[in-house]
């Protein structure tokens, strides 16, 4: 997984949930997310100019004080500013960790303050300690950053809209065809796709990227998972092979999923 991917889980709890003020002597949501951002952007600077040939030390210790946390949150815009702040310093850590090529073992002076004490004071690979402050150290701080969570339970909607969902699956004795062929099936399965759309059955069909079983999503409204079946069954690339079609029923809260002709 990427460095910026890591991040993900942390964002989308900052841009998405309400939370508790916190034991008192503990950090705020606020803070929390003002910490990762300012420490990932001291890790990324050092880095960067480790990348560039020079010398640098660490020391986190404007990223652990709970004025400085708190007057950078404000400063950066509460919650929604914030997860903007912490995915563009993990954009750059990322960054910072790939240009350090052959240099990622270099020692880095760092001196660590954690909960008012000081826990390192020694050199460290500097790629390591990337590697390590987004992975333990980003889940330490997502799980307290969890702990002060509200409202981790939501109920279920009380109206669904009902839709079929068609996996169209790569058929594993599909014949080999020539360039042409596959042109022409391409064309006629498009064709199938624009008449079920033109007649109101099929919602929206798209291709799948990074899977080597699964090739496209289609999402039918075809009144049941019959129905759908047997449209889909009629797809060229159905018919002549090239696919195998697997059908469910797909169900999402009423009004959720807006359409486009």
């Amino acid at each position: 997984m990427s460095i910026s991917a890591a991040y993900a889980p942390f964002i989308a709890l900052l841009l998405g949930a309400r939370f508790a003020e916190p034991a008192p002597g503990e950090w705020t949501a606020e803070q929390i997310a003002a910490h990762v951002t300012l420490n990932n952007d001291l890790i990324a600077e050092a880095a960067e100019r480790i990348a560039a040939g020079q010398s640098v030390a660490y020391d986190n210790e404007s990223a652990v004080t709970d004025e400085e946390l708190a007057r950078y949150a404000a400063e950066t815009g509460g919650l929604a500013g914030l997860a903007r702040a912490v995915e563009r310093s993990a954009t750059r850590l990322e960054r910072a960790r790939a240009a350090l090529g052959e240099r990622a073992g270099t020692e880095l002076p760092a001196i660590i303050h954690d909960g008012g004490q000081l826990v390192q004071d020694g050199p460290v690979p500097v790629g390591t300690f990337i590697d390590g402050n987004a992975g333990f150290h980003l889940a330490a701080h997502l799980d307290q950053l969890k702990g002060l969570r509200l409202d981790t339970r939501a109920a279920p909607p009380a109206e669904f809209d009902q839709y079929q969902l068609i996996l169209l699956e790569r058929a594993p004795d599909r014949p080999t065809l020539s360039e042409a062929d596959q042109s022409d099936l391409n064309g006629r399965h498009l064709g199938h796709f624009a008449t079920m759309a033109a007649a109101g059955l099929l919602m929206t069909a798209g291709p799948i990227g990074g899977d080597e079983r699964i090739a496209g999503i289609c999402i039918y409204r075809a009144g049941s998972a019959e129905q759908a079946q047997a449209l889909a069954q009629d797809d060229p690339a159905v018919r002549e092979g090239q696919f195998t079609a697997r059908v469910m029923t797909w169900y999402t809260r009423k009004d959720a999923v807006t359409w486009t002709r």
